[in-house]
């Protein structure tokens, strides 16, 4: 799973060529801390059972405060605007794609996913699959799968599932189960019930892409932060 750090240097990846002159120490802050929230639920999930990885990774959350910001931008008289500027609206909205791609986003393509409309709708979704081209087959992806279950036929028997004959379709995006089913482990909550006796894993990298994408991250902002203190 994507440590904290990855999510980070991912995020701060994106800020530096968003931002452009406007990556400072400041912005670099706001946008490592919009980031690093998400996974605070795993405090969360101490109270409120398997809570990691869905009360605060839940889109509601980072779609309500899109709202608001939106809002306040248009307004003749914006709040954020009146206190900061230009510079503080676009570190806001940088903060906010930190908090979706970087802080949610890595975790929704990762083993058990995420539960991205909780609690709202109670489910985890864990995003995974292929997509390219084949000489056999053309193009494909197994991201999102639909298969249609046709009607009963007259003599009471299934009928032939794969076929579209008016049933009703089945999406499957990698849906893992509910809070009631699914537990993502992790340092503070390695496991359901009792942690007594429990190996408790404070991750770094897992992949060897996870050291390139950090590596890049801090070159990024080393770089970008220089430059803003000539």
């Amino acid at each position: 799973m994507p440590s904290t750090v990855l999510h980070v240097a991912f995020a701060l990846l994106l800020a530096a060529g968003l931002l452009g002159s406007d990556f400072d120490r400041r912005a670099a802050a706001v946008v490592a801390a919009a980031t690093v929230f998400p996974d605070l639920d795993v405090f969360v999930a101490l109270v409120v059972e398997s809570a990691h990885r869905a009360a605060f990774h839940t889109l509601l959350l980072p779609g309500t405060l899109a709202t608001l910001l939106w809002w306040d931008a248009r307004r003749p008289e914006s709040w954020l605007r009146g206190r900061y500027d230009d510079y503080g609206v676009r570190v806001a909205w940088v903060a906010l794609a930190g908090y979706v791609v970087a802080g949610v986003g890595l975790d929704l393509f990762t083993a058990l996913g995420a539960n991205p409309l909780y609690p709202l709708y109670d489910q985890f979704v864990e995003i995974g699959g292929r997509a390219g081209y084949s000489t056999a087959d053309g193009l494909y992806q197994t991201f999102v799968n639909v298969t249609f279950e046709s009607a009963p036929a007259p003599d009471g028997s299934a009928g032939n599932a794969t076929g579209g004959g008016g049933g009703a379709p089945s999406v499957d995006v990698g849906q893992q189960g509910s809070t009631e089913e699914v537990h993502v482990a992790s340092g503070v909550d390695p496991q359901r019930g009792s942690d007594a006796g429990a190996e408790r894993v404070f991750p770094v990298v897992y992949r060897g892409w996870h050291v390139t994408l950090i590596l890049a991250g801090v070159a990024a902002t080393w770089w970008r932060l220089r430059d803003a203190d000539d």
